[in-house]
């Protein structure tokens, strides 16, 4: 993981920030200050990074007179590798209960995207498993849940809707949406995922 297409250092800085701006994709873009402070990662560092990153096409600026913001630039192909590497990384850090539960719904062959959010990511205790399934099928999700919280502690609380819903809602900046999208795990489709971010037109 250390280097990218054989040119580029990812240090977990980079990563960081990257990271960062995805989980944040619908926001007009962040200042250097902004990144620095919700990365945990000094000025002088961001600065230096996002140099780089816009360098290389992966960052774009937006110019707002008072401040320079940056975006990602999802119509470059290295931004997307990166951000799917970023999404393979969140679902292999998953806690170990939160990996038992991931490793059982990804097996549902029917979803374009499935993510888990919710109380399972942040909490020791929770009462159910919140997961968005994008796909049509809507009557097997439903037994799918059902048949893996019989044999687990907890029900799967499934959110289900189609690939073109799913780009609306998040056109939209439905905030349920938007809130799974900046603290959920991608289990199963970060190609569609990010083929979604893109049909967005962030």
């Amino acid at each position: 993981m250390n280097k990218y297409s054989g040119k580029m250092n990812l240090t977990k800085n980079m990563l960081k920030i990257t990271e960062f701006l995805l989980r944040n994709i619908d926001k007009p873009g962040f200042n250097i200050n902004q990144i620095a402070r919700n990365t945990s990662i000094s000025v002088g560092s961001a600065h230096e990074i996002l140099h780089d990153l816009k360098k290389r096409d992966i960052a774009k600026t937006i110019d707002f007179k008072t401040s320079i913001y940056y975006k990602l630039n999802l119509n470059n192909s290295d931004t997307i590798d990166i951000c799917k590497l970023i999404s393979r990384e969140s679902k292999r850090k998953l806690s170990s209960i939160a990996k038992v539960y991931s490793e059982e719904i990804e097996k549902f062959d029917k979803a374009q995207i499935i993510i888990m959010f919710g109380s399972i990511l942040v909490k020791k205790e929770f009462n159910d498993v919140d997961v968005l399934f994008i796909t049509n099928k809507v009557k097997e999700v439903n037994i799918f849940c059902n048949e893996i919280s019989k044999i687990r502690t907890k029900p799967i609380n499934p959110l289900i809707m189609t690939f073109n819903d799913f780009i609306n809602n998040i056109k939209i900046k439905h905030k349920v949406i938007l809130d799974i999208i900046n603290k959920g795990v991608i289990i199963k489709g970060e190609d569609k995922f990010m083929e979604a971010l893109i049909n967005a037109k962030f």
